[in-house]
C-alpha cells in the first residue's frame, strides 16, 4: 500500500469512525519507522489491526469501499468477474488470473473466519498441502493467500451444478447413478490419502457434477468446524453437520475413516434425498451423529440393492474401526456393485456384521 492509497486507506477509516485521528497519526508513525526500518512500508491496514485500533473485518470494508467494487472483494493478481455462490465458508466469485489470463474459482473467507488466527494457520497450511493433489476428480487448489487483509483460495473453475444442486430439483438418484458418483468421490479421497490429506467436509455441496458428467469434490484444504465445546476444547463446524463423524464431533483424532462416512452419508442422500439424520438444531443432528442408528437407506428407497445398502450402512458405523478403512476398500465394494459382481451371500456376512454391531 503506497502512501498516497496509505493516505486513502486512513481518510475513509476515519470516515466510517473505525479510528481517531490520534491512532491514525500513530499508525502512520509507526508505519514509517518500519518502512525505515526495512525498505518497504507494511500496509496501513495491517498496522492498525496490529495496534489493535481496527479489526481485520473493519480492514476489509475499508478496502471495499476504496475500490467501489459494489462489495466485491480486492485481490491482487485477480480480476473478479461476478459472484457464483455463498455459503457457509463464503463467497465464490468467478475471476480471472491477470498473470496467466486464465479463468479460476476465487473462495473468499468471510471476515468471521479471518479473525481467527488459529483457523487461518490451518487453512493456510491445509490449502499448501491440497495444492499438491492432482486427480481427474478433484477440483485444483491454484492459488492460496492473503491480499489486503482479505484471505483467498483460488481453485480450477468447473462449469456444472453441485450434486446437492441435482438431488433438490430432481429427487433420489437411480443406483447405477449413486454407484458411478460415488466411485468417483472414492477414487478422488483414495488420491487425497496417498498424501496423508482427510477432506474433514465431504457433502453433497461439494460434489460437483461437470457438464461432461465427470464428478469433482472441491473444497479439500477447507475443512471447516460447528460451534460444539467439548470439555475444554471448542470446534467449530461452518453449516449444517449432516454429514459429520462421530469422531470430529467429539474432537477426537479425524483420519480418512471420518470421510468414509461422510461418503456413506452423501450415499444415503443420493438414495433417499435426505441426509441419515434430520434436526431442529445441529446439536439435535450431532447427538443423533453419536448415537443414533441411521434408518436403513432401502427402507426409504426400495429400488436400491440389499448390496448397496449394507455399503452405506457399513460407512455409517459410528466406530470407525467398523467402517470400510481405506478408500481403497469401498472402491472395490462399490466396483462390485457397479459390475453386479456379488451374490446374496456376499451381502449376508456384512448384513450380519452390521446387526451384531449395531
Amino acid at each position: 500500500m503506497n502512501g498516497e492509497s496509505g493516505f486513502n486507506f486512513g481518510r475513509v477509516a476515519l470516515e466510517f469512525g473505525y479510528i481517531t485521528p490520534e491512532q491514525l497519526e500513530h499508525a502512520l508513525e509507526v508505519q514509517r519507522e518500519r518502512a525505515a526500518e526495512s525498505g518497504a512500508a507494511p500496509k496501513l491496514g495491517e498496522v492498525l489491526v496490529e495496534l489493535g485500533y481496527m479489526t481485520r473485518s473493519q480492514v476489509i470494508e475499508v478496502v471495499r469501499h476504496q475500490a467501489g467494487h459494489g462489495g466485491r472483494p480486492v485481490i491482487e493478481n485477480y480480476e473478479i468477474l461476478g459472484k457464483v455462490g455463498v455459503g457457509a465458508m463464503g463467497a465464490v466469485y468467478k475471476a480471472r488470473q491477470i498473470s496467466l489470463n486464465r479463468i479460476v474459482a476465487l473462495k473468499i473467507l468471510p471476515p468471521s473466519l479471518a479473525e481467527d488466527e488459529n483457523y487461518i494457520a490451518r487453512f493456510l497450511r491445509e490449502a499448501k498441502l491440497a495444492a499438491k493433489l492432482s486427480h481427474e476428480n478433484i477440483i485444483y487448489v491454484i492459488d492460496v493467500g492473503e491480499s489486503h487483509g482479505v484471505y483467498y483460495y483460488a481453485m480450477e473453475f468447473v462449469e456444472g451444478r453441485t450434486l446437492k444442486e441435482i438431488v433438490d430439483e430432481n429427487g433420489p438418484l437411480p443406483e447405477k447413478e449413486i454407484v458411478r458418483v460415488a466411485l468417483q468421490v472414492a477414487k478422488a479421497l483414495d488420491h487425497a490419502y496417498s498424501y496423508g490429506i482427510v477432506h474433514r467436509d465431504v457433502k453433497p455441496a461439494n460434489v460437483m457434477i461437470t457438464k461432461e458428467g465427470t464428478v469433482k469434490l472441491c473444497d479439500f484444504g477447507l475443512a471447516c468446524h460447528l460451534g460444539i465445546t467439548t470439555g475444554t476444547t471448542k470446534t467449530v463446524i461452518a453449516g449444517t453437520p449432516n454429514y459429520i463423524a462421530p469422531e470430529q464431533i467429539r474432537d477426537d483424532e479425524v483420519d480418512i475413516r471420518a470421510d468414509i462416512y461422510a461418503l456413506g452419508g452423501t450415499m444415503f442422500y443420493m438414495a433417499t434425498a435426505q441426509p441419515p439424520f434430520t434436526g431442529g438444531t445441529n446439536a439435535l443432528v450431532m447427538t443423533k451423529h453419536l448415537f443414533e442408528r441411521p434408518r436403513s437407506p432401502r427402507s426409504l428407497a426400495p429400488s436400491i440393492s440389499r448390496y448397496l445398502d449394507a455399503i452405506i450402512l457399513k460407512c455409517l458405523r459410528k466406530d470407525p474401526n467398523e467402517r470400510f478403512q481405506t478408500p481403497g476398500e469401498l472402491i472395490r465394494a462399490l466396483e462390485r456393485v457397479a459390475t453386479r459382481r456379488y451374490s446374496s451371500r456376499a451381502v449376508r456376512p456384512v448384513l450380519r456384521r452390521y446387526r451384531r454391531r449395531r
